[in-house]
Protein backbone atom coordinates (compact mmCIF):
# COMPACT_ATOMS: atom_id res chain seq x y z
CA UNK A 1 0.00 0.00 0.00
CA UNK A 2 3.10 2.55 0.44
CA UNK A 3 4.67 1.56 -2.30
CA UNK A 4 1.15 2.12 -4.74
CA UNK A 5 0.65 5.35 -2.75
CA UNK A 6 3.80 7.37 -2.83
CA UNK A 7 4.06 6.11 -6.93
CA UNK A 8 1.08 7.65 -7.76
CA UNK A 9 1.79 11.33 -5.77
CA UNK A 10 5.59 11.09 -7.11
CA UNK A 11 4.01 10.63 -10.56
CA UNK A 12 1.53 13.08 -10.31
CA UNK A 13 4.82 15.75 -9.40
CA UNK A 14 5.73 14.84 -12.81
CA UNK A 15 8.24 12.10 -12.31
CA UNK A 16 9.15 9.03 -14.28
CA UNK A 17 7.46 5.84 -11.81
CA UNK A 18 8.03 2.43 -12.31
CA UNK A 19 6.66 -0.23 -9.87
CA UNK A 20 8.31 -3.84 -10.04
CA UNK A 21 5.51 -6.67 -9.45
CA UNK A 22 6.11 -10.52 -9.53
CA UNK A 23 2.57 -11.08 -9.84
CA UNK A 24 1.06 -10.74 -13.33
CA UNK A 25 -0.87 -7.10 -13.00
CA UNK A 26 -4.72 -7.55 -13.50
CA UNK A 27 -6.37 -5.18 -15.90
CA UNK A 28 -7.85 -3.43 -12.65
CA UNK A 29 -4.58 -2.98 -11.64
CA UNK A 30 -3.25 -1.66 -15.13
CA UNK A 31 -6.12 0.74 -15.23
CA UNK A 32 -5.01 2.20 -12.27
CA UNK A 33 -1.43 2.64 -12.83
CA UNK A 34 -2.18 3.95 -15.95
CA UNK A 35 -4.42 6.83 -14.60
CA UNK A 36 -2.33 7.48 -11.98
CA UNK A 37 0.71 8.10 -14.24
CA UNK A 38 2.92 5.41 -13.67
CA UNK A 39 4.77 2.01 -14.77
CA UNK A 40 3.63 -1.42 -14.25
CA UNK A 41 6.07 -4.04 -14.91
CA UNK A 42 5.76 -7.99 -14.28
CA UNK A 43 9.20 -9.29 -13.50
CA UNK A 44 9.36 -12.95 -12.77
CA UNK A 45 11.15 -14.12 -9.30
CA UNK A 46 11.69 -16.89 -7.44
CA UNK A 47 13.01 -17.10 -3.65
CA UNK A 48 16.36 -15.84 -4.34
CA UNK A 49 16.20 -13.45 -7.93
CA UNK A 50 14.01 -11.81 -10.30
CA UNK A 51 13.93 -13.56 -13.65
CA UNK A 52 17.43 -11.74 -14.82
CA UNK A 53 16.97 -11.37 -18.57
CA UNK A 54 14.17 -9.33 -18.31
CA UNK A 55 15.71 -7.37 -15.43
CA UNK A 56 18.83 -7.21 -18.37
CA UNK A 57 16.64 -6.13 -20.52
CA UNK A 58 14.88 -3.75 -18.08
CA UNK A 59 17.77 -2.16 -17.36
CA UNK A 60 19.61 -1.70 -20.78
CA UNK A 61 15.99 0.14 -22.44
CA UNK A 62 15.01 2.21 -18.77
CA UNK A 63 18.32 2.50 -16.65
CA UNK A 64 16.74 4.53 -13.64
CA UNK A 65 17.78 6.92 -11.86
CA UNK A 66 17.47 5.10 -8.24
CA UNK A 67 15.67 1.91 -7.06
CA UNK A 68 13.58 1.59 -3.52
CA UNK A 69 13.35 -1.58 -2.33
CA UNK A 70 10.55 -2.15 0.56
CA UNK A 71 10.81 -4.74 2.79
CA UNK A 72 13.57 -7.33 4.49
CA UNK A 73 15.10 -10.52 4.67
CA UNK A 74 13.58 -11.35 0.93
CA UNK A 75 16.66 -12.83 -1.02
CA UNK A 76 15.70 -11.86 -4.14
CA UNK A 77 16.66 -7.74 -2.96
CA UNK A 78 19.76 -9.31 -1.94
CA UNK A 79 20.61 -10.53 -5.26
CA UNK A 80 18.89 -7.24 -6.56
CA UNK A 81 20.93 -5.51 -4.93
CA UNK A 82 24.23 -6.83 -6.08
CA UNK A 83 23.05 -6.00 -9.70
CA UNK A 84 22.20 -2.17 -8.98
CA UNK A 85 25.67 -2.42 -7.51
CA UNK A 86 27.22 -3.54 -10.82
CA UNK A 87 25.32 -1.40 -12.64
CA UNK A 88 26.10 1.55 -10.54
CA UNK A 89 22.72 2.28 -9.91
CA UNK A 90 22.05 4.04 -6.18
CA UNK A 91 18.95 2.35 -4.40
CA UNK A 92 17.37 2.96 -0.73
CA UNK A 93 16.04 0.38 1.45
CA UNK A 94 13.09 1.13 3.49
CA UNK A 95 12.31 -2.23 5.71
CA UNK A 96 9.40 -1.29 7.65
CA UNK A 97 9.78 -4.18 10.07
CA UNK A 98 13.36 -3.73 11.47
CA UNK A 99 12.46 -4.37 14.97
CA UNK A 100 14.76 -6.62 17.90
CA UNK A 101 11.45 -8.68 17.91
CA UNK A 102 11.57 -9.19 14.65
CA UNK A 103 15.33 -10.47 14.61
CA UNK A 104 14.54 -12.71 17.79
CA UNK A 105 11.53 -14.33 16.23
CA UNK A 106 13.29 -17.31 14.20
CA UNK A 107 16.20 -15.86 15.39
CA UNK A 108 18.73 -18.69 14.23
CA UNK A 109 17.81 -18.01 10.64
CA UNK A 110 17.85 -14.49 10.69
CA UNK A 111 21.07 -14.12 12.59
CA UNK A 112 23.00 -16.46 9.63
CA UNK A 113 21.06 -14.90 6.74
CA UNK A 114 22.05 -11.26 8.37
CA UNK A 115 25.42 -11.93 8.72
CA UNK A 116 25.97 -13.75 5.19
CA UNK A 117 23.20 -11.56 3.46
CA UNK A 118 20.80 -9.04 4.27
CA UNK A 119 23.92 -6.47 6.84
CA UNK A 120 25.91 -6.76 3.35
CA UNK A 121 22.66 -5.42 1.12
CA UNK A 122 22.26 -2.84 3.97
CA UNK A 123 25.66 -1.51 3.92
CA UNK A 124 25.75 -1.07 0.29
CA UNK A 125 22.61 0.85 0.11
CA UNK A 126 23.27 4.70 -0.59
CA UNK A 127 20.04 5.34 2.37
CA UNK A 128 17.79 3.43 4.70
CA UNK A 129 14.47 4.86 5.48
CA UNK A 130 13.04 3.82 8.44
CA UNK A 131 9.10 4.85 9.68
CA UNK A 132 9.70 5.75 12.95
CA UNK A 133 12.03 6.78 15.45
CA UNK A 134 12.88 3.94 17.31
CA UNK A 135 12.80 1.92 14.01
CA UNK A 136 15.72 4.22 12.86
CA UNK A 137 17.51 3.10 15.93
CA UNK A 138 16.76 -0.54 15.96
CA UNK A 139 18.36 -0.03 12.05
CA UNK A 140 21.59 1.87 13.56
CA UNK A 141 22.08 -0.76 16.12
CA UNK A 142 21.79 -3.66 13.26
CA UNK A 143 24.86 -1.97 11.00
CA UNK A 144 26.47 0.26 13.06
CA UNK A 145 28.74 0.74 10.83
CA UNK A 146 27.07 2.13 7.98
CA UNK A 147 28.44 5.41 6.46
CA UNK A 148 25.45 6.30 4.29
CA UNK A 149 22.13 8.46 4.93
CA UNK A 150 19.46 7.38 7.49
CA UNK A 151 16.37 8.74 6.73
CA UNK A 152 12.95 8.90 9.54
CA UNK A 153 9.64 9.15 7.43
CA UNK A 154 6.27 7.40 8.38
CA UNK A 155 4.49 5.38 6.32
CA UNK A 156 1.16 7.00 4.33
CA UNK A 157 -2.33 6.21 4.42
CA UNK A 158 -4.88 6.47 1.45
CA UNK A 159 -5.92 9.73 1.60
CA UNK A 160 -8.19 9.57 -1.20
CA UNK A 161 -10.09 6.89 1.05
CA UNK A 162 -10.34 8.44 4.25
CA UNK A 163 -10.63 12.30 3.30
CA UNK A 164 -14.08 12.88 2.79
CA UNK A 165 -14.92 10.91 6.48
CA UNK A 166 -14.76 11.35 10.14
CA UNK A 167 -15.24 9.61 13.67
CA UNK A 168 -19.05 9.54 14.35
CA UNK A 169 -17.99 10.44 17.97
CA UNK A 170 -20.05 7.29 19.04
CA UNK A 171 -18.93 7.66 22.58
CA UNK A 172 -21.67 6.03 24.28
CA UNK A 173 -22.06 2.86 22.74
CA UNK A 174 -18.69 1.80 24.31
CA UNK A 175 -17.71 -0.34 20.92
CA UNK A 176 -13.94 -1.47 20.66
CA UNK A 177 -12.33 -1.81 17.58
CA UNK A 178 -9.42 -4.18 16.25
CA UNK A 179 -8.22 -4.17 12.51
CA UNK A 180 -5.23 -6.61 11.77
CA UNK A 181 -4.41 -9.90 11.18
CA UNK A 182 -5.09 -12.67 14.34
CA UNK A 183 -1.43 -13.35 14.71
CA UNK A 184 -2.07 -14.29 18.56
CA UNK A 185 1.88 -13.82 19.78
CA UNK A 186 2.83 -10.56 17.56
CA UNK A 187 -0.63 -8.46 17.74
CA UNK A 188 -1.57 -9.33 20.96
CA UNK A 189 -4.83 -10.98 20.38
CA UNK A 190 -4.74 -13.21 23.65
CA UNK A 191 -4.13 -9.89 25.38
CA UNK A 192 -6.88 -7.80 23.66
CA UNK A 193 -9.27 -10.82 25.14
CA UNK A 194 -7.77 -11.16 28.31
CA UNK A 195 -8.54 -7.44 28.79
CA UNK A 196 -11.84 -7.96 27.75
CA UNK A 197 -12.49 -9.95 30.26
CA UNK A 198 -11.63 -6.93 32.78
CA UNK A 199 -13.90 -4.64 31.43
CA UNK A 200 -17.49 -3.56 32.19
CA UNK A 201 -20.02 -5.94 30.00
CA UNK A 202 -21.52 -3.24 28.20
CA UNK A 203 -18.12 -2.07 26.62
CA UNK A 204 -17.89 -4.90 23.66
CA UNK A 205 -14.43 -5.35 21.66
CA UNK A 206 -15.33 -6.35 17.63
CA UNK A 207 -11.86 -8.01 16.14
CA UNK A 208 -11.80 -7.98 12.39
CA UNK A 209 -9.24 -9.83 10.55
CA UNK A 210 -7.90 -13.05 9.14
CA UNK A 211 -6.15 -15.82 10.96
CA UNK A 212 -2.46 -16.55 11.07
CA UNK A 213 -1.40 -19.64 9.99
CA UNK A 214 1.58 -19.53 12.35
CA UNK A 215 -0.54 -19.46 15.52
CA UNK A 216 -3.98 -20.21 14.44
CA UNK A 217 -4.22 -23.78 16.92
CA UNK A 218 -3.28 -21.13 19.72
CA UNK A 219 -6.40 -18.71 17.87
CA UNK A 220 -8.55 -21.85 18.33
CA UNK A 221 -7.89 -22.46 22.22
CA UNK A 222 -8.90 -18.52 22.69
CA UNK A 223 -11.61 -18.52 20.50
CA UNK A 224 -13.35 -21.11 22.77
CA UNK A 225 -13.22 -19.09 26.04
CA UNK A 226 -14.06 -15.75 24.74
CA UNK A 227 -16.24 -13.41 26.93
CA UNK A 228 -19.24 -12.66 25.83
CA UNK A 229 -18.41 -9.09 25.24
CA UNK A 230 -15.98 -10.51 22.35
CA UNK A 231 -16.41 -10.36 19.00
CA UNK A 232 -14.61 -11.59 15.88
CA UNK A 233 -15.59 -10.93 11.85
CA UNK A 234 -14.10 -11.65 9.19
CA UNK A 235 -11.47 -8.84 7.61
CA UNK A 236 -12.94 -5.66 6.15
CA UNK A 237 -11.43 -3.47 3.21
CA UNK A 238 -12.42 -0.12 1.66
CA UNK A 239 -15.33 2.01 2.44
CA UNK A 240 -16.50 -0.76 4.62
CA UNK A 241 -13.59 -0.76 6.36
CA UNK A 242 -13.95 3.18 7.18
CA UNK A 243 -17.39 2.85 8.60
CA UNK A 244 -16.39 0.22 10.75
CA UNK A 245 -13.78 2.43 12.06
CA UNK A 246 -15.42 5.81 12.09
CA UNK A 247 -18.37 4.06 13.63
CA UNK A 248 -16.11 2.71 16.66
CA UNK A 249 -15.99 4.35 19.68
CA UNK A 250 -12.27 3.72 20.28
CA UNK A 251 -9.40 1.94 18.39
CA UNK A 252 -7.24 -0.31 20.18
CA UNK A 253 -4.01 -2.41 19.44
CA UNK A 254 -2.10 -4.15 21.98
CA UNK A 255 0.75 -5.70 19.47
CA UNK A 256 3.61 -6.90 21.62
CA UNK A 257 5.76 -5.43 19.23
CA UNK A 258 5.05 -3.11 15.80
CA UNK A 259 7.30 -1.05 14.20
CA UNK A 260 4.40 1.44 12.36
CA UNK A 261 0.95 0.24 12.29
CA UNK A 262 -1.01 1.39 9.20
CA UNK A 263 -4.99 0.99 11.41
CA UNK A 264 -3.78 3.10 13.98
CA UNK A 265 -2.96 5.72 11.52
CA UNK A 266 -5.93 5.27 9.60
CA UNK A 267 -7.87 5.51 12.40
CA UNK A 268 -5.94 8.64 13.74
CA UNK A 269 -6.75 10.18 9.71
CA UNK A 270 -10.65 9.81 11.30
CA UNK A 271 -10.15 11.15 14.27
CA UNK A 272 -11.10 8.23 15.78
CA UNK A 273 -9.58 8.17 19.55
CA UNK A 274 -6.75 5.50 19.64
CA UNK A 275 -5.37 3.28 22.91
CA UNK A 276 -2.43 1.64 22.28
CA UNK A 277 0.38 -1.25 24.03
CA UNK A 278 3.17 0.87 25.61
CA UNK A 279 5.33 -1.61 23.30
CA UNK A 280 4.49 -0.01 20.04
CA UNK A 281 7.23 1.95 18.49
CA UNK A 282 3.82 4.79 17.81
CA UNK A 283 3.80 4.80 21.92
CA UNK A 284 6.73 7.16 21.53
CA UNK A 285 4.87 9.83 19.32
CA UNK A 286 1.69 9.13 21.36
CA UNK A 287 3.07 10.42 24.55
CA UNK A 288 5.26 13.20 22.98
CA UNK A 289 2.10 14.48 21.18
CA UNK A 290 -0.24 13.32 23.32
CA UNK A 291 -2.44 11.82 20.44
CA UNK A 292 -3.53 9.26 22.75
CA UNK A 293 -3.84 6.13 25.48
CA UNK A 294 -1.01 4.50 25.72
CA UNK A 295 -1.93 1.60 28.11
CA UNK A 296 0.41 -0.40 30.23
CA UNK A 297 1.08 -4.47 29.49
CA UNK A 298 -0.56 -5.43 33.01
CA UNK A 299 -4.31 -6.18 31.36
CA UNK A 300 -5.99 -5.30 34.60
CA UNK A 301 -4.27 -2.10 34.91
CA UNK A 302 -5.17 -1.35 30.95
CA UNK A 303 -8.88 -2.41 31.33
CA UNK A 304 -9.01 -0.16 34.52
CA UNK A 305 -6.89 2.76 31.76
CA UNK A 306 -10.06 1.65 28.89
CA UNK A 307 -13.00 1.57 31.43
CA UNK A 308 -11.95 5.38 33.28
CA UNK A 309 -11.45 6.89 29.59
CA UNK A 310 -15.06 5.62 28.21
CA UNK A 311 -16.58 7.81 31.17
CA UNK A 312 -14.42 10.90 29.76
CA UNK A 313 -15.58 11.95 26.40
CA UNK A 314 -14.07 15.30 26.41
CA UNK A 315 -10.68 13.38 26.51
CA UNK A 316 -11.58 11.17 23.69
CA UNK A 317 -12.96 14.52 21.61
CA UNK A 318 -9.19 15.80 22.83
CA UNK A 319 -7.55 13.18 21.39
CA UNK A 320 -9.67 12.83 18.41
CA UNK A 321 -8.66 16.09 17.43
CA UNK A 322 -4.62 15.74 17.97
CA UNK A 323 -4.31 12.89 16.73
CA UNK A 324 -6.43 13.80 13.51
CA UNK A 325 -4.71 17.01 12.75
CA UNK A 326 -1.12 15.09 13.49
CA UNK A 327 -2.19 12.34 10.90
CA UNK A 328 -3.28 14.57 8.08
CA UNK A 329 -0.20 16.88 8.44
CA UNK A 330 2.18 13.89 8.96
CA UNK A 331 0.81 10.73 7.27
CA UNK A 332 -0.82 12.14 3.95
CA UNK A 333 0.63 10.83 0.95
CA UNK A 334 2.07 13.59 -0.68
CA UNK A 335 3.87 14.56 2.44
CA UNK A 336 5.53 11.28 2.26
CA UNK A 337 5.89 11.22 -1.58
CA UNK A 338 8.06 14.50 -0.96
CA UNK A 339 10.07 13.28 1.80
CA UNK A 340 11.07 10.20 -0.12
CA UNK A 341 11.76 12.86 -3.49
CA UNK A 342 13.96 14.97 -0.58
CA UNK A 343 16.14 11.85 -0.07
CA UNK A 344 16.76 10.55 -3.78
CA UNK A 345 17.33 14.37 -4.17
CA UNK A 346 20.17 13.74 -1.39
CA UNK A 347 21.55 10.27 -2.53
CA UNK A 348 21.65 11.68 -6.13
CA UNK A 349 23.48 15.05 -5.14
CA UNK A 350 21.18 16.89 -7.44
Amino acid sequence: MTVWLVAREQALLGHQVTLVVEIPPDQAAKMAAEEAGFQLVYVPADTWRYNPQILTSLFNSDLPHIVHMHSVFLPKQATLARQLVKNKIPYVITPHAMSPQLLQRGWLKKSLYSWLVEKPRFYRASAISAVTPQEEKAIRFFVPDYQGIVHCLPNPVDSYLLEDHRWKGHVEIKKLVYLGRFDVLHKGIDKLIEIAGFLPQEVELHLYGSNDVKTSKWMERLQNNIPSNVYFHEPVFGFEKVNVLSEASLYIQMSRWEVFGISIAEAMYLGVPCAIADTLNLAELFNQHNLGLVLPSDSQEAAKCLTELMNQPVQMQHWSQSAKSYARTHFHPRKVALGYLNLYQEVLHI
